[in-house]
């Protein structure tokens, strides 16, 4: 009789490196053996904190609803994307205030400044947002809802913080753990992967055309039209409507296939993308990014992109960049995804693409972080 070990055995396996190098023959070393090579053993990592494991694959990226703007940038193409974690819902205002609290004890108050959401987003001149723009960030009612007047830069600077706070947490426990990859903002591809939640060939992130559940209740926090934002009034918050006139809490409406939360619509999301209209057409084929034109960074200077100060950068003075040789204007532009709150269902679809400058800031768009995944794609 021949037995055929299972599959989950042969995994626990078949990473070991074992004692003695296969191709020589020649003992490993140990930690106090400073003479020879000791290889560090790995275990497959649990996710790390408030991400969710997406098991990549290939699918058709772009297309959805007809393209009423003719924009002509989200034509469909097949793709494939790494296994990869996302967060389970956007990044809230209370994950941001222990962000900012950190920065202001051990960074300085210059920087808090620099990292503050911008919280007169919400205002308009014909328009009471006044209240809003006043409690939406700072009072304790709003902690569990999502991060709004945060621009890709700032998004930027919460991953650093996170995978460096999430890496010596780790380490505090064990001094000799493997450490996490860093946080960071998806790809586009990554982005639309999980929202489509394996629904491919569907218009939304989930099953059907109805933006409605079995019970009458809706499925997103969307616009339903000019001048309707929370439904009518003889709702109950759940049944004839969504309940909500701004963001609603980002565990709040149903989660996708793939459990995540507000993929579609609350907040639209920023991406790790540089926009391009033919983005599609001439990206990679496997995991397709496009990244952002070269820039000149201080040594002084503490983000990553000059692009954050545009009095000085050079993605904002085409006449600087000619005499210099570098950079470009266009790189500004940053894709995000996803519908608002204040969007109709057709910005509901994962296939729809719309830019925003990356040192500009919305009350319509916030963000999660993404992490790739290292080791087995399973």
């Amino acid at each position: 009789m021949v037995i055929i070990s299972g599959c989950s055995n042969r995994q626990a396996k078949i990473n070991r490196v074992g004692k003695a190098d296969t191709k020589t023959g020649v003992s490993y070393g140990s930690k106090k053996e400073t003479d020879k090579y000791a290889p560090q053993e790995y275990k497959e990592a649990k996710p790390a904190p408030g991400l969710v494991f997406i098991q990549g694959g290939t699918f058709i990226m772009g297309g959805g609803e007809k393209d009423i703007l003719h924009s002509m940038d989200n034509r469909e193409r097949q793709v494939s994307v790494q296994s990869f974690y996302i967060d389970e819902t956007e990044v809230s205002n209370v994950n941001w205030k222990a962000f900012l609290y950190d920065i202001l004890n051990n960074e300085g108050d210059y920087k808090f400044k620099e990292l503050y959401p911008d919280t007169l987003v919400w205002l308009r001149d014909l328009a009471y947002n006044d209240p809003i723009s006043e409690t939406y960030y700072s009072h304790a009612a709003f902690n569990m809802y999502p991060v709004v007047g945060v621009n890709w830069h700032q998004a930027q600077e919460y991953c650093k913080w996170r995978t460096k706070k999430v890496n010596e947490a780790l380490t505090e426990k064990d001094e000799d753990a493997v450490l996490y990859p860093s946080y960071r903002l998806p790809s586009e591809a990554e982005w639309e992967y999980a929202a489509r939640g394996l629904q491919e060939g569907e218009i939304y992130s989930w099953e059907g055309k109805s933006l409605r559940g079995k019970k009458g209740q809706f499925r997103a926090n969307f616009k339903r039209g000019r001048g309707d934002y929370a439904g009518w009034a003889g709702g109950d918050g759940k049944h004839f409507s969504d309940g909500y006139f701004i963001p609603a809490p980002v565990q709040e409406f149903w989660p996708n296939d793939f459990g995540l939360y507000n993929m579609s619509g609350n907040v639209a999301e920023w991406t790790q993308d540089t926009y391009r209209v033919l983005s599609l057409e001439d990206n990679e084929d496997l995991n397709p990014y496009r990244r952002k034109g070269k820039t000149t960074i201080r040594p002084d200077q503490w983000l990553d992109d000059e692009a954050y100060n545009p009095g000085t950068s050079l993605l904002y003075h085409p006449s600087a960049r000619d005499s210099v040789g570098t950079g470009s204007p266009y790189d500004n532009a940053k894709v995000y995804r996803g519908g608002s709150w204040a969007d109709i269902a057709y910005y509901l679809t994962p296939g729809s693409r719309r830019f925003f400058n990356a040192d500009s800031s919305s009350c319509t768009i916030g963000f999660r972080c993404a992490m790739i995944k290292v080791g087995s794609p399973k």
